[in-house]
């Protein structure tokens, strides 16, 4: 029930352990594994080897060779605003698409950012779901229903219409396929370039991101947002709630570290002396 691209991942990195090794004639044990963990280490992100580890424990497990589990690395993730989009920068990327006649490009954009769907769920707004006003997703093996704004419904109401499409999925395709993951980041970092956003901030799940803030400081509750976007821990969504260095200097900036009143002169003079 996984998602195309996600087994795609776990045969990749599977392939890559059973590379390994081959070369070195290894057979399938903690310290080839931890051999190769090293490997990993010394070529990949730190987040990188985490998905590798996720992916090789889940294969271990499958084989019934449960102490063979890898420990993960412990990192401080950084926080998603530091290439997070602001209003007025999306707002700039909906202008850019509209402008140049991009328009399915543009609701995608706006249907992305105002639901909070990840780009593999798209294909669920359908006709039908314009219609009822909310998209019922299926997600491994979850099923979420997931309301449309008004002010959406009538963009793609709007939509349907104009491409006369009775039923089924809205966006697709060549060939009636469902819309692709590299279409959308290509065409978001083209959009970028062109009306002055960085294109590191320009790809599809920063929308997502884009439609947790929006909704988090519109005063929802997490656990809510939590539900909205299909996460089955809080802990996932509760990585929304971090701030930004910018914002930490000005919440830092506001701290009262020393007595009212009370004046340190010189104060670097005195700490070299």
């Amino acid at each position: 029930e996984y998602a195309e691209n996600t087994v795609k991942g776990f045969r990749k990195d599977v392939s890559g352990l059973l590379s390994f090794l081959e070369g070195r004639r290894g057979a399938l044990t903690k310290e080839e594994l931890i051999a190769y963990k090293k490997t990993l280490e010394q070529r990949l992100a730190p987040a990188s080897v985490n998905r590798h580890i996720a992916s090789l424990n889940k294969f271990t497990a499958w084989l019934g060779l449960s102490g063979l589990t890898l420990k993960t690395l412990k990192i401080q993730e950084p926080t998603t605003e530091d290439k997070a989009l602001t209003v007025r920068e999306f707002d700039r990327l909906l202008t850019a698409a509209v402008s140049r006649g991009k328009h399915k490009l543009a609701l995608i954009l706006l249907t992305l950012a105002g639901t909070g769907l990840r780009i593999g769920e798209l294909k669920f707004v359908t006709a039908e779901a314009v219609k009822n006003g909310a998209a019922v997703v299926r997600h491994t093996g979850k099923i979420r229903a997931v309301i449309l704004s008004e002010e959406l419904q009538r963009h793609l109401t709007e939509f349907r219409a104009a491409r006369r499409i009775v039923c089924g999925p809205l966006f697709t395709g060549s060939g009636g396929a469902a819309i692709s993951r590299s279409y959308v980041a290509r065409e978001m970092k083209k959009m970028a370039r062109l009306c002055g956003v960085d294109p590191a901030k320009a790809f599809p799940h920063n929308l997502r991101h884009y439609f947790a803030r929006r909704f988090l400081e519109s005063g929802c509750p997490l656990s809510d947002l939590a539900d909205v976007l299909g996460h089955k821990s809080v802990d996932t969504t509760r990585r929304y709630l971090r701030v930004n260095a910018a914002a930490q200097r000005r919440q830092l900036a506001k701290m009262k570290l020393l007595p009212v009143g009370k004046r340190y002169r010189d104060f670097s003079v005195q700490m070299i002396i």
